[in-house]
């Protein structure tokens, strides 16, 4: 892939962010070449990730670009040139909202998206809803949260409200595997906005840790240390059987 001038203004910003190619789709891999794209080729994409884009991104949704930390577009220009367009709105890596609205249903979910003010209120299936302790959110002006360290299997945030809040991360909820503790002590993670991580939060200063730990990867990780455990076992049983042999061959 050739970067273009697109590229290289993107590239000159450090946050994290992602992008979107316009003139591509969400199986495109050239954007994801160079950037932290809404999409990028895989045989096993998240479905809910591809009805984001058939049923909001595809009609341009600026909203649903904001929710997914959208900061650059990128577009041709008259000439036929790759712009990038800054999207100044971009919610950002995390934020805390003011209003939650309950739905029954996914489909209610996705069709509350459409006009979604996602900065300041956030859809929620009844599946999580009726597991959320707050019922009253009251927003301080000056509540928010820092992304303070990013990796593909860890993330670190720094909260800062007066009031106990709703925040919304702009990261794929994916329950198997994933779990979230603020201060250390384990935390529930709800599907929120059809496909994004919620958590409830504290007032004060908190540190909020995601952390992708499969049980899958945990018990493979066992077997395997079992297993070489034995095949040591059995190396020094061998050896030692193989010595007391020739010992007594030995004596012969």
């Amino acid at each position: 892939y050739q970067m273009t001038e697109a590229d290289k203004n993107i590239l000159q910003d450090t946050t994290h962010f992602r992008v979107f190619e316009a003139a591509g789709n969400m199986s495109s891999a050239r954007t994801s070449y160079f950037h932290k794209s809404l999409g990028g080729y895989s045989a096993v994409k998240p479905k809910r990730m591809q009805e984001l884009f058939d049923y909001q991104i595809a009609k341009n949704n600026l909203q649903v670009y904001n929710m997914l930390n959208t900061k650059y577009i990128i577009k041709a220009n008259e000439e036929g040139e790759d712009v990038a367009l800054l999207n100044p709105d971009a919610n950002g890596n995390a934020w805390f909202v003011n209003q939650v609205l309950n739905v029954i249903s996914s489909d209610e979910e996705m069709k509350a998206l459409d006009s979604l003010r996602t900065k300041n209120e956030v859809v929620i299936n009844k599946e999580f809803s009726k597991m959320i302790t707050s019922k009253e959110l009251k927003l301080d002006s000056l509540a928010k949260i820092d992304l303070i360290e990013y990796q593909p299997n860890y993330i670190k945030y720094k909260s800062t409200n007066s009031n106990a809040g709703f925040a919304v991360f702009s990261e794929m909820y994916y329950e198997n595997g994933w779990n979230a503790t603020i201060d250390g002590k384990e935390a529930s993670i709800y599907r929120v906005n059809y496909a994004l991580r919620g958590l409830e939060i504290p007032a004060g200063k908190h540190t909020i840790e995601f952390k992708f730990e499969p049980q899958v990867v945990k018990t493979g990780s066992t077997i395997v240390l079992f297993s070489s455990i034995g095949m040591l076992l059995l190396l020094i049983g061998g050896i030692y059987f193989e010595s007391k042999e020739e010992r007594a061959k030995n004596k012969e």
